[in-house]
């Protein structure tokens, strides 16, 4: 655990002060790129479960958001799923004067904040179902409830930085946010995938003839995941209009144990320039607790920083911001303590994430820490993977005297794909070094018929890099 010595070398006199003044700390913090949204986060962010979720009573845990404020940090993270979590946020926002219309508005703190929320909703409008809950209304929901009256009211000069589709699992559901898009600047169909509708209320259009008043409500648009990397990387691949900014994934030092988001999508998501944050660093508790599940009371939540005799808890924030492309790891927050910042766990994560990332043999270290310590079923939310899942059998396109070979990607197990071998017959006749497959478009490359005439064409990936 981080002495509170140490937590005043990393974060200087902010950590230690009761109260501060909502402007800036004290001591300035590292920040990182969130991908091409054009902003700098700081590489820890407020999640907006634990606590916020299920606060104790009599807890202040409004105080929670105003502390990570007034510490600096500014990736702020919530949803329409949390329960009370937006509405703690909205009090927190109205205490630290960044509501719109507040008397005292600190319009230079708030731009200063990411704050992003989520819909679990799939739909912008069905037809069929009018009455049924909608991304859409969910955006609205959120603005009204961390910025309004909660009850429809939304004031002149509220927005959201980013609403994300949460906790894509199945290819029908990246099917299902996809409908309509297409059909853009034309007859809408009568049913909308979430895309099209969020997109009007992020460029003030009304395709979607949902957003009537031409709102510019939402600045980016995300997609969230836990369990499946390939349900992922479709929704990446087919953004042909680069629409999603944001990849909020599970990520954690058990992540190479199942089938390994940082070494399938997070590539994917950092070659498209998507901004990416990482969750369940924790497994939500259950690296220390062994929960097979999300905590679903107050009794349940970890209120200490690490557990005696556990890997650190500056080792499971680490781990995830040395993976290439992590801007921001988020987590909730049990309990802070303004008067000993050593059991503050707020301050503790953001400490850590303002030390040096872990080497590649360090990342080693501590996924055998927890592996020995706290076991390797912490990912309950996350597909399993023992290696790589080859690609298909390619398609062999000949033209002339010119022969293509396409495929699609292969998914990566415990260690990354480096290269792709093409085999023809019993002879390799090249190999080429690996890339992410940015679109629904198949990798390709171009033999010679004479090649191509030597057998059966295969492709097969490695995790070796190619030999010339």
């Amino acid at each position: 655990m981080l002495s509170r010595r140490q937590i005043f070398q990393i974060l200087g006199g902010a950590a230690l002060a009761g109260r501060l003044r909502a402007s800036a700390p004290s001591a300035p913090l590292i920040q990182r790129a969130l991908g091409r949204t054009g902003r700098w986060v700081v590489p820890f962010g407020l999640g907006g479960q634990a606590s916020l979720q299920y606060p104790a009573p009599g807890m202040d845990v409004a105080d929670i958001p105003v502390r990570a404020i007034e510490l600096g940090v500014n990736y702020l993270d919530t949803a329409n799923a949390y329960g009370p979590s937006q509405r703690i946020y909205g009090e927190a926002f109205w205490r630290l004067k960044i509501t719109p219309g507040h008397p005292e508005y600190n319009g230079g703190l708030r731009e200063r904040l990411y704050i992003a929320t989520k819909t679990g909703q799939r739909y912008a409008w069905d037809k069929s179902r009018p009455n049924a809950a909608t991304a859409v209304r969910e955006l609205l929901t959120s603005l009204t409830t961390l910025f309004g009256d909660g009850k429809g009211w939304i004031p002149d000069g509220a927005y959201l930085d980013a609403i994300q589709i949460h906790n894509l699992t199945t290819m029908q559901q990246v099917d299902q946010i996809y409908e309509g898009l297409d059909a853009r600047g034309g007859k809408m169909p009568d049913r909308i995938g979430a895309l099209a509708g969020l997109l009007d209320f992020r460029d003030g259009t009304n395709y979607t003839g949902l957003n009537p008043e031409h709102r510019h409500y939402v600045r980016h648009i995300g997609i969230t995941g836990h369990q499946s990397s390939p349900v992922l990387m479709r929704a990446i691949q087919r953004d042909e209009w680069n629409i999603l900014d944001t990849l909020l994934v599970a990520l954690n030092a058990n992540d190479r144990r199942y089938s390994s988001h940082q070494f399938n999508v997070v590539p994917l998501a950092r070659a498209k320039g998507m901004g990416i944050i990482a969750m369940k660093v924790f497994s939500a508790g259950g690296v220390y607790t062994g929960m097979q599940r999300q905590p679903n009371n107050p009794s349940e939540l970890i209120l200490s920083v690490g557990v005696p005799g556990g890997v650190p808890s500056e080792d499971l924030i680490r781990y995830p911001l040395s993976v290439p492309g992590v801007a921001v790891v988020i987590a909730g927050i049990g309990r802070i303590d303004r008067e000993k910042p050593e059991r503050d766990q707020l301050v503790a994560n953001l400490a850590a994430s303002q030390m040096d990332s872990t080497s590649p043999e360090e990342q080693r270290r501590i996924e055998d820490a927890v592996a020995a310590v706290h076991g390797v079923n912490t990912n309950y939310f996350q597909d399993r993977q023992s290696g790589i899942v080859q690609p298909p059998a390619p398609e062999v396109v000949k033209d002339g005297d010119r022969v293509t070979v396409r495929w699609q990607s292969a998914l990566a197990g415990p260690d990354p794909v480096r290269s792709y071998n093409i085999y023809a017959g019993e002879w390799r006749i090249a190999s080429v070094p690996y890339r992410p497959q940015l679109t629904a478009e198949p990798l390709s490359l171009v033999i010679s018929p004479d090649e191509a005439n030597l057998g059966p064409i295969r492709v097969e990936a490695s995790t070796e890099l190619p030999p010339w």
